[in-house]
């Protein structure tokens, strides 16, 4: 089937629905997504939203934590985008009633999270992105010029005059077709599946990028992927991810004598930015030739299950998939190194 659009968003996750918000204003909107449009990277990321809302943060001060985290390497408009803009439109998520963890007064809850200075991430328990998603895809679903293709994959670009015009898909056991389109936004998400091991969903195959690559786009810092330092590792099933709000929370990360290793190679310990998190996770099982494991021993039990019960359900379904019950002389889970999902 063929059909035109004014604009075309490639992707359901959080920013292609969040785009199409703001292009309907201007004119009609087609999402073209390969699979359920809930399902996405967006639904899988458990930590939270960071925005500089507390009265000892600012613009400035996220910022400064920002290029540190990135080793200097960020671009500085990028980020000035990022930390100036961000609070209103976390804001804007607030007004239009997404549930974020609140604290008894009714101000947002802020949580601490790796390489942040401050108290500065907004978290609806430990499955933030499934509560945006769900936030903006009631918005998207009820907007009548918003018309949203699902198990619709994306094939190529096409491209006219040396412009993008749209795009080629495929729908499952139905003909191709063609959206052509005056804008195409590509919001394809990432392509954790390129790697062995990966706690992306099967859909995170990389699609927008070879896309945009073939049609003759220009693209940028493809060795700058994202690996998440701590994941559940039971052997032959998917990395289940760890999030870091964990050790924002006081999680610690030990070896397999139970001793806390992170001092050794970073000053910040187990709040250090997650590339150097992961570096040292593979320092220390290549010096002791053991695993390392994720305690939680020494923290509340009732505030553990209460803030992250998407995890705590995770890690019951992975014992349960393991063989046997852990030693009770194991301080916690095996992780596995670095093998995460991009950006999470």
């Amino acid at each position: 089937m063929d059909a035109r659009a004014d604009f075309l968003v490639i992707g359901s996750g959080i920013a292609g629905l969040r785009a199409a918000l703001t292009l309907v204003e201007a004119g009609e909107v087609t999402i073209l997504t390969k699979a359920d449009p809930r399902e996405s990277n967006t639904g899988y990321a458990q930590g939270g939203i960071a925005a500089a809302l507390g009265p000892d943060d600012s613009p400035a001060l996220h910022a400064q934590d920002t290029i540190a985290a990135g080793d200097g390497l960020c671009d500085p408009q990028a980020v000035d985008v990022l930390v100036r803009e961000g609070p209103k439109y976390v804001v804007e998520l607030l007004s239009w009633g997404a549930h974020f963890d609140r604290e008894t007064d009714g101000a947002p809850a802020l949580a601490r999270e790796a390489a942040h200075s401050v108290r500065r991430v907004l978290h609806a328990r430990d499955a933030t992105g499934r509560e945006i998603g769900r936030l903006l895809w009631s918005r998207v679903s009820a907007n009548p010029r918003i018309r949203v293709m699902q198990d619709a994959e994306a094939t190529d670009l096409i491209v006219a005059d040396g412009a993008c015009v749209g795009a080629r898909y495929a729908a499952g056991d139905r003909d191709a077709g063609t959206i052509t389109a005056a804008r195409t936004l590509l919001a394809t998400g990432g392509a954790g599946q390129v790697f062995r091991e990966t706690t992306n969903p099967s859909i995170a195959t990389g699609d927008g990028i070879a896309m945009a690559a073939d049609a003759g786009a220009r693209v940028t810092d493809l060795e700058f992927v994202q690996f998440h330092p701590t994941v559940m590792s039971v052997p032959g099933h998917p990395r289940f991810l760890l999030s870091e709000a964990l050790r924002g929370e006081g999680a610690r990360l030990v070896n397999h004598a139970g001793e806390r290793f992170m001092q050794r190679y970073e000053a910040a310990g187990d709040l250090a930015s997650r590339d150097l998190v992961a570096r040292a996770i593979v320092r220390e099982m290549e010096r002791t030739h053991a695993p390392v494991y994720l305690t939680l021993a020494h923290m509340d039990r009732a505030f553990v299950h209460e803030r992250f019960p998407t995890i705590r359900a995770g890690v019951r379904a992975g014992g349960a998939r393991s063989r046997g019950r852990p030693d009770s002389r194991q301080p916690g889970r095996p992780l596995h190194h670095g093998r995460g999902r991009n950006g999470s």
